[in-house]
């Protein structure tokens, strides 16, 4: 009789061949099921797929009625749309206009405009769309050369806007915002608008400083409106994030956030602006952290006319023109943990025709507030702030009876100009400052 311990040899080998085998025939299974959804993209649309035999991939020849054409079919299918690697000659400033529920794959196209533009336009156009994604991407402008009144941007979004999300593109070289957002009205915000890890380099319109020599620009260059400054600008938008961006040489604000509600903006670089920095005009609810402010010509930081809950934590603002923070005719608000640092480059006007604008922080009240905003009920505390010796002091603040007690404590100062100058009637409550010191009061003029 054979026994089982005899065999046990040929009958495991055999037995362990044909496990091999099943497993790779499984393996072989898996990959080849796993292969044929990619393979047919039912819903994906690549826009070369409309382009003629023998397209160019330069640049030198422009596609834009065929790319249009891919966009609305891809609106169609309701599927992604993929533009690959190449570089594309958008010659009609009126752009490309999109749809609801689209997504926009980037990833190595170069989207450029021709030098005779002359005008206003922009890359993507939408307006009232929902449920849009942009990632990747760049946009070349040339306003080395395009006439001055010429303003385009790179997305201009408008109405009722909601769930948009733009990431990892870099727009650099335009005459407008790099991203424009423009809900309708307080009432009708655009809504959940998301701007991550997105490189906006020297774009916006031209906007000379208001001190400028006689005969050079002051304000806006002939031709744009206020919309189209900042690098970034959100006017009536309601839930959003500004996060992990570089918004670089701007040739008016780097950002401007208008009639906004309950945003975040955060981890972000604001640098080299031709004016401010940071800027918050009627705002409520937003909160701005961890962001570096450095070298603006103007103002690092502004947040005036009726802003309300809005914290500015955490933050290095340094080397502003003038003010590292202005904060006129806004309540409710919390400044806490900053580092200011010899802001105040620019000299004080020297006719006096304008309030000194060279101090770290000033906290005042506008001569022109269309909100009619009792200032007040502010907290400023724990900033360092470094003064130099042009500085006229660390912070400056001349409220009116009217406003609200303001509280400054736990600050650190330092430098030439290490002082807390106190003008007008407000109540200013300081507490633990240090170097501890009596602030330097003026009187209100009569």
């Amino acid at each position: 009789m054979l026994s089982l311990s005899n065999c046990r040899g040929p009958i495991m080998s055999r037995l362990f061949l044909s496990i091999r085998l099943f497993a790779l025939f499984v393996i072989a299974g898996s990959i080849t099921v796993a292969a044929e959804p990619n393979a047919a993209e039912p819903n994906v649309v690549r826009v070369t797929d409309y382009l003629p035999d023998g397209y160019v991939v330069d640049g030198s020849v422009s596609y834009q009625a065929e790319l249009q054409q891919a966009i609305d079919e891809a609106s169609r299918q309701g599927g992604q749309i993929v533009f690959p690697p190449m570089t594309y000659l958008i010659s009609d400033e009126a752009g490309l206009n999109i749809h609801s529920d689209m997504t926009f794959e980037l990833h190595g196209a170069k989207f450029v405009f021709p030098a005779d533009c002359d005008n206003d336009g922009q890359l993507f156009r939408g307006e009232n769309v929902q449920d849009v994604r942009f990632s990747g991407g760049e946009v070349v402008g040339r306003n080395d050369v395009w006439p001055a009144g010429v303003n385009i941007r790179g997305i201009y979004l408008t109405g009722n806007c909601q769930r948009i999300h733009i990431e990892e593109m870099y727009l650099h070289d335009l005459t407008s915002n790099g991203v424009g957002v423009f809900g309708k009205s307080d009432d009708e915000p655009a809504r959940d608008v998301r701007v991550l890890d997105t490189i906006i380099d020297n774009c916006c319109n031209v906007y000379g400083d208001y001190m400028a020599p006689e005969g050079e620009l002051r304000g806006p260059e002939k031709g744009s409106v206020r919309e189209d400054q900042g690098s970034v600008a959100f006017y009536y938008v309601e839930s959003f994030q500004v996060r992990g961006c570089r918004f670089d040489r701007a040739r008016s604000d780097g950002t401007h956030f208008y009639h906004c509600r309950a945003g975040q903006i955060s981890g972000n670089e604001i640098n080299r602006s031709k004016m401010g920095g940071f800027f918050l005009e009627g705002c409520r609810h937003v909160t701005a952290s961890d962001n570096i402010i450095r070298l603006n010509g103007s103002r690092g930081c502004t947040i005036e006319r009726g802003c309300e809950n809005c914290t500015l934590i955490g933050n290095v603002v340094e080397e502003s023109g003038r003010e590292g923070l202005w904060i006129p005719d806004s309540r409710f608000c919390v400044v806490s943990n900053n580092i200011f640092r010899r802001n105040g480059r620019k000299p004080n006007d020297p006719d006096g025709r304008r309030a000194p604008w060279n101090a770290n922080i000033t906290i005042d009240e506008s001569s022109s507030d269309p909100s009619d905003t009792i200032a007040g009920h502010c907290v400023f505390s724990g900033n360092l702030l470094e003064t130099s010796e042009s500085q006229i002091a660390a912070m400056r603040i001349n409220l009116t009876n009217k406003s609200l007690a303001i509280v400054i404590k736990d600050n650190v100062l330092s430098g030439e100009r290490a002082n807390i100058l106190v003008e007008g009637e407000g109540e200013v409550i300081l507490r633990d400052n240090l170097p501890p010191q009596q602030p330097l009061i003026i009187p209100a003029a009569e």
